[in-house]
């Protein structure tokens, strides 16, 4: 990949995916089935990303930028409800628009994070490799945060 396509401070990462590749490909179909494989796609990247907002390690942001992409070609009013949802609407926009994740919710990540690392490594206490691996990775996803632009 390009030097470019990094992650900058002023530039958030580009997708490695080709859009409009996938866009040529969509518009293929008709457009009803279309509609319902984006509002589909978008629906189960919904669920992915509230999987993610409580399990650690597992993505929130990208599942949630996927559906908001399907929404936007399916359905405006799942769209609507998904950019004014007040569990995740300003947050997803924060990071769409400008690339920052706001202090709250990365302060709050960070938390349940090593909570659920501390808690996992008290069970795999047994296994000192485990418990190593959990702590690098905690380690590794927190300077990941702090790498990201943040905004008060």
């Amino acid at each position: 990949m390009p030097h470019s396509q990094y992650t900058t401070r002023s530039q958030p990462a580009r997708c490695p995916v080709d859009h409009k590749a996938v866009e040529r490909a969509a518009r293929a179909l008709p457009g009803p089935l279309r509609r319902g494989l984006y509002l589909g796609i978008g629906s189960l990247s919904v669920g992915a990303g509230i999987v993610g907002i409580v399990v650690p390690l597992w993505p929130t942001t990208c599942f949630l930028l996927l559906a908001a992409w399907c929404f936007a070609r399916s359905s405006p009013r799942a769209e609507r409800w998904l950019h004014e949802n007040r569990l995740f609407g300003r947050y997803l926009a924060a990071y769409r628009e400008r690339g920052v994740i706001s202090t709250r919710v990365r302060r709050g990540a960070t938390i349940f994070l090593w909570s659920a690392i501390i808690v996992s490594a008290v069970f795999a206490a047994g296994h000192l490799w485990l418990v190593a691996l959990l702590l690098l990775v905690a380690a590794a996803v927190t300077a990941h945060l702090y790498s990201l632009p943040g905004e008060g």
